[in-house]
């Protein structure tokens, strides 16, 4: 099913959300899907099929033409905007969408491939919280210096008191030691911003030059589903 996203702005103010997996009444958990620069939401829940589970209902919003951001995800970030802060809120108004049907952020699973996923780590860094698990696949945060990029709390003030912050989300990065477009030094300081940022991080880097969802992550992924889908806790949250 497709519908227009609500309450987004700026370049991505008429993105589509297209839906799939367990019906809203069916659903314990959510999966965000956010899909790459050239993708669509559609063929990310073609792939989503791999590794989903009965239970788990699949949101992906749809960039317009495709392309998340201009620029590259290591221009700084003013190259990048106001599409950046754009497609943030796009993620933020898919988990508006999971919300509507009762499915809170920590019964949320959020997915990230490519672009995807730099528009995951930025949504993780501006609105921080407990949510039930993040993938950010060979991608790293948006930005030209790594080493000034924060968790920022609801003020938008870099967190140094621990209110406010990832609360032990995991946080799982996984890329390969020669991705042809995000060197793994990229990946490594997105992971450190992560950890300060008071996530769990999962650092996870494969041999090779792979670029996308690997058979490993995707297993990675049905698992984290599974156990959301076993846990209780956070059903009213």
């Amino acid at each position: 099913m497709t519908r227009r996203l609500s309450g987004v702005d700026g370049p991505h103010a008429d993105a589509t959300l297209e839906t799939a997996g367990a019906p809203a009444a069916a659903a314990e958990v959510a999966v965000v899907l956010v899909h790459g620069r050239g993708g669509t939401a559609e063929g990310l829940l073609r792939i989503a099929d791999e590794f989903s589970r009965p239970g788990a209902t699949l949101l992906a919003p749809n960039a317009v033409r495709s392309n998340w951001f201009p620029a590259g995800h290591d221009a700084p970030i003013a190259a990048n905007e106001p599409a950046l802060t754009s497609a943030a809120d796009c993620v933020a108004a898919t988990l508006d969408a999971a919300g509507d049907i009762g499915i809170g952020p920590k019964r949320v699973v959020l997915v990230g491939v490519s672009q995807g996923g730099a528009v995951v780590s930025e949504f993780l860094r501006r609105r921080p919280g407990r949510y039930g698990g993040a993938f950010v696949v060979s991608a790293a945060l948006p930005g030209e210096d790594l080493a000034e990029r924060s968790v920022i709390d609801e003020d938008g003030a870099v967190n140094e008191t621990g209110l406010g912050d990832l609360a032990g989300t995991p946080v799982a990065l996984d890329s390969s030691e020669d991705d042809p477009y995000v060197p793994v030094e990229r990946v490594r300081a997105t992971a450190d911003v992560f950890r300060r940022g008071g996530a769990s991080v999962d650092l996870r880097i494969d041999e090779g030059d792979g670029h996308g969802l690997s058979d490993a992550t995707m297993a990675r992924i049905g698992e984290r589903i599974a156990e959301l889908l076993a846990d209780d806790s956070a059903l009213d949250e």
